[in-house]
Parts: C-alpha cells; sequence; structure tokens
C-alpha cells in the first residue's frame, strides 16, 4: 500500500472513528446528603446525628452515555498516594464524676480521613456508657433525689464544607440546648480550614503569601454589627485562622469568617483566587451571561478542566450539559440537587481508570471509622 493512500486511510479513521471513541470527561462527585438541623435538632440528644455523606462517580458507560456509574457512601477523594476516604463519626463523652456538679454526658462530633484501604481514627477522652431512661435529669430544677443523676449538656456539631486532595473546609456549631442554658440556648457557629494530617486552623496569609494577607485584611469591615443592630467590638487578632471555602459563580472561592461573640459575626468574600495546587481545579471559566441565557434557572455552575462537560446547579436540579466551543449543549444527565462539598474530574485515559478503581470501591465494604480513647498524660 502506497504511503498515501496509508496517509489518506490513517485521516479517515481520525475523522469519522476518533471522534466517536473520544471519552468525555469524569467526576467524582461529593454531596452531603443528611445534616443536624442547627436550632431544631440539638434540643435533644435523640435528634442529634452525624452527617452523612454520598459520591459519586459521573462518567461515560460502554455505550457513550453519561451515567452514575457508581454511588459510595462517603467521601472518596484522589490523593498523590492514592483514593482516601473522609468523613465524620459522634462520639459522647462522659464527664468527670468527682466533678461538683452532676456528671454530665455531651456529643462531639469529630472529621477522620484515612486511605481507603484502613479505618479512620477518632480520640475521645471518657466514652458514655449504657443507662437506663430514668438515670438522667435535667441541669436544673432538681428534685433531691435527682441530685446525682446525668444531664446531656453540650454539643459541637460538625459539617464538612469543602474538601480537596489537600484541604477541607469544615463548620463546627458548639453549645447548649436550652434545657442546660438559664439564658437561652446559646450557640456558636464557626468555621477553619485545615489539611488532612492536622486539624488545626490554617492561617490564610500563611498558606498563600503577602498577596492573600493583604487581601484577606482588605476584606475585614471597618464596622461590624451584631443581628439585632448594636455595634460590635471586634478583635481582629489570629483572624486569619477564620475562613471558609463556598462555591460560587463557577469556582471554589474564600471567605472570611469571624465571630465575636454571641449575634456578633462578619462573613465577606476574599479576593484572593484559590491556586489549582490546592484545589485540584484547573477548569476554565465560562462566560457567565452567556450560561444563563442558555441554562434557565442556573445559580452556579461546574466545568470539566478539558471543558467538555458542564454541571449546572439549578433549584431543583443538577443538570449535566455537552459543552462544545464554551456554549451549552446536549443535556446528557439530571440528578436531584444537593449541597455539593467536592469535585475532583478525571479527563483522557484517566477516566477509564478511575471507572475500574471506583467500580471495585463501590463493590467493596470499606473500613469503617473507630473511636479510640486518648492515652492519659503523665
Amino acid at each position: 500500500m502506497s504511503t498515501l493512500r496509508k496517509s489518506f486511510l490513517f485521516l479517515v479513521t481520525f475523522l469519522f472513528v476518533g471522534p466517536a471513541l473520544a471519552q468525555r470527561s469524569g467526576v467524582l462527585l461529593g454531596v452531603a446528603r443528611a445534616t443536624t438541623e442547627e436550632g431544631a435538632d440539638t434540643q435533644d440528644f435523640v435528634t442529634i446525628h452525624e452527617p452523612q455523606y454520598q459520591t459519586l462517580w459521573i462518567a461515560e458507560d460502554a455505550t457513550g452515555e453519561l451515567k452514575v456509574l457508581a454511588s459510595l457512601p462517603e467521601l472518596i477523594v484522589p490523593r498523590r498516594d492514592g483514593f482516601w476516604h473522609v468523613g465524620v463519626k459522634q462520639v459522647c463523652e462522659f464527664g468527670d464524676k468527682n466533678s461538683s456538679n452532676p456528671p454530665n454526658e455531651s456529643l462531639e462530633q469529630v472529621v477522620w480521613t484515612a486511605p481507603v484501604t484502613k479505618a479512620g481514627t477518632v480520640e475521645q477522652g471518657q466514652p458514655c456508657a449504657t443507662h437506663k431512661p430514668e438515670d438522667y435529669a435535667g441541669r436544673y430544677g432538681r428534685s433531691e433525689e435527682d441530685q446525682d443523676k446525668i444531664s446531656q449538656c453540650g454539643f459541637e456539631l460538625v459539617n464538612i464544607r469543602y474538601l480537596s486532595p489537600e484541604i477541607m473546609s469544615i463548620s463546627t456549631y458548639s453549645g447548649q440546648s436550652e434545657d442546660c442554658e438559664p439564658r437561652g440556648g446559646h450557640s456558636i457557629q464557626d468555621y477553619r480550614v485545615r489539611r488532612f494530617d492536622s486539624d488545626g486552623a490554617l492561617d490564610f496569609g500563611e498558606l498563600l503569601g503577602p498577596k492573600a494577607r493583604n487581601d484577606y485584611t482588605k476584606a475585614l469591615p471597618k464596622r461590624v454589627q451584631s443581628m439585632d443592630g448594636e455595634d460590635c467590638e471586634p478583635t481582629f487578632e489570629d483572624a486569619e485562622t477564620g475562613w471558609r471555602i463556598a462555591h460560587e459563580l463557577e469556582r471554589w472561592r474564600p471567605h472570611l469568617h469571624q465571630e465575636f461573640g454571641y449575634l456578633c459575626s462578619v462573613d465577606a468574600p476574599v479576593s484572593f483566587p484559590l491556586p489549582a495546587s490546592l484545589t485540584g481545579d484547573s477548569s476554565p471559566l465560562l462566560e457567565w451571561k452567556l450560561l444563563q441565557s442558555r441554562v434557565k434557572g442556573v445559580e452556579d455552575a461546574y466545568v470539566s478542566p478539558s471543558a467538555d462537560l458542564l454541571i449546572a446547579v439549578t433549584h431543583s436540579d443538577l443538570k449535566f450539559y455537552e459543552l462544545r466551543g464554551g456554549v451549552p449543549g446536549k443535556l446528557l444527565l439530571s440528578l436531584p440537587t444537593g449541597p455539593i462539598v467536592m469535585t475532583q474530574w478525571a479527563t483522557g485515559t484517566h477516566v477509564q481508570d478511575w471507572t475500574a478503581q471506583i467500580g471495585r470501591l463501590a463493590k467493596q465494604h470499606l473500613p469503617e471509622p473507630v473511636a479510640r480513647v486518648k492515652a492519659a498524660s503523665n
């Protein structure tokens, strides 16, 4: 066969077979499925539950149709050394029996992380034991015979708001129920960003550099008022550890968040962009006005790095569109909406690799997290 004919056949194969075999990007989508309602569910320990998460692997099947190929009941994130799983475990802590106050139980939710082959672990102090209902009494207004009974006061609830291969953004809601707080159910909501191997809050400027610190300072308001309109007296010492990450207008973006006591807080966007080295997201930005004109009711959007797949978020649905030249085309898949906490994309040959690996994980029973009692300090 002549060289010219071989070149012609190669061109025909590329034009007519190549595009048909090209695989669209795939996405690992982490979604929050259940959380404790702050306020309403915190009046009784029975109604406080650890948050539930789900990871969906969405890619083309063997026929080229975009589908949910695997679903896992926890957060699965790709890291340099393989896939890890991440979640929140709830533990019950028992207070000091020798305290002058009645013995008390409190609930604490703790983030755990581990490679998918290992169980995540959380540490706790003295675990609660099983008791009969008659062993408990409210903290205040006790009769003489109830003085030594157990109270159930105090909680610290945790939600994962954002997860990447390097960092996570979590919120903490802590306080007492109204039965345990004579002035009313006071509580505090705060945020922090942390790494996988440490629960310590990351300083915004220290993590991202002088320009980031300057942008953070610029975002701080000159005046802060409480929810009832009174002026607060904010102190911004160590303020750069109070920040969160949220998705807005196609990007995971930083927001400062500072609490200055009861009913007094400040939350504001920071203009400094988070680098792809931390988020794992190198996706291009689309023309937002064009997107609004093409997708009715779009509130936010996620774009694959290769710009071939769009997730449009509406009030009720997650709509997956084919993308061509930055323009939404055919609707490929629609799912019920939910709070998205993670988007990790695979492109090219990685799509098939992830399909195989995540498919195997979905068929396994991954190790469940365990609680360990803290070693006594000398």
